[in-house]
C-alpha cells in the first residue's frame, strides 16, 4: 500500500479562500500539500505552512530559490526556520549555490534547534519539451536532468524534482540512486495533460521509482463525473494500490 503522504496535492490557487474548500474535501486523507509562489506571494510562506498544519497535512514549499550563493543560503536558512517538511531550490545553477543552501539549512537547524527539512533541487521543469530544453540548455531533458541531479547529490541535497520519465534512469545511476524523487507532471488516464509535456500516470510513476507524486488539477479540479477532490484522490489511490 502506498502511503497517502506520497501524494502531493498542488494548491495552485490565489488565496486561502480558494484553497480552503480543497483542503476541507481532502481532510483526513493524509496527503501532502505543495504550495508555490502563486499562493505564497499573496499569503506569505509562514501563513501557508500554518495553513497546511491547520489542515493536518505535510507541506512542500515549492519555493524554487535561484540567486547568488549568499542569497540562497539566507533564503534556505529562513525557510528552515519556518519548518516545512520540504522545500526546493533550482539545481540548474552554480554548484556553489547548492552547497550554500545546505550551509543555510545547517545554520538554521543549529541556531533555532529545528529539524532539517528535505531539500530538493529542481532539475528540468516538466512543462519543458525536449525541443525547448535543447534550445535553452543545448542538450536533451534526460541529459540535463542527470547532470543537475548529480550536482544536487554531490552538494548534499536530499533529492530532486524531475519528470517521472527520468526517475528510472536516476534510480539506475550510482550517483543519483539514493535521491528522493519528487515527480510533477502526473496525470491519471482520465485527466487531461494540461500544460505538462513530460507526463506519466500515477501507477507508472510509482513503478518507475518515484517517491512522491505531484498532482494538481486532476485532484483540485476533477472532472464532474469523478466528483470532489477527495473522490479524485481515492480513485488515484485505488489505481496505484491495485497494481501492487
Amino acid at each position: 500500500m502506498v502511503d497517502p503522504s506520497r501524494i502531493i496535492v498542488a494548491l495552485d490557487v490565489d488565496s486561502f479562500e480558494q484553497a480552503t474548500p480543497i483542503a476541507e474535501s481532502l481532510a483526513g486523507t493524509g496527503v501532502t500539500y505543495k504550495i508555490g509562489n502563486q499562493l505564497a506571494t499573496t499569503e506569505g510562506w509562514k501563513a501557508c505552512i500554518e495553513f497546511a498544519r491547520a489542515h493536518q497535512a505535510r507541506i512542500f514549499c515549492d519555493s524554487k530559490f535561484k540567486d547568488i550563493p549568499e542569497t540562497v543560503k539566507l533564503s534556505s536558512r529562513s525557510m528552515t526556520h519556518l519548518q516545512p517538511d520540504m522545500f526546493n531550490i533550482m539545481a540548474d545553477t552554480d554548484p556553489e549555490v547548492l552547497t550554500a543552501a545546505i550551509d543555510g539549512i545547517h545554520e538554521a537547524a543549529e541556531e533555532f534547534g529545528v529539524v532539517k527539512p528535505i531539500v530538493l533541487g529542481v532539475t528540468v521543469l516538466t512543462s519543458m519539451s525536449d525541443e525547448v530544453a535543447n534550445s535553452i540548455y543545448g542538450a536533451s531533458s534526460a541529459d540535463k536532468v542527470l547532470q543537475f541531479a548529480t550536482a544536487a547529490a554531490n552538494a548534499g541535497l536530499d533529492g530532486v524534482v524531475c519528470s517521472a520519465e527520468e526517475a528510472k534512469a536516476l534510480r539506475g545511476n550510482p550517483d543519483t540512486s539514493k535521491l528522493t524523487l519528487v515527480t510533477p507532471g502526473i496525470r491519471p488516464s482520465w485527466a487531461v495533460s494540461g500544460d505538462q509535456s513530460r507526463i506519466m500516470t500515477p501507477k507508472m510513476a510509482i513503478e518507475a521509482g518515484a517517491d512522491y507524486l505531484v498532482i494538481g488539477r486532476p485532484i483540485t479540479q476533477p472532472p464532474p463525473e469523478v466528483g470532489l477532490p477527495k473522490n479524485a484522490f481515492e480513485k488515484i489511490m485505488e489505481e496505484i494500490n491495485g497494481s501492487n
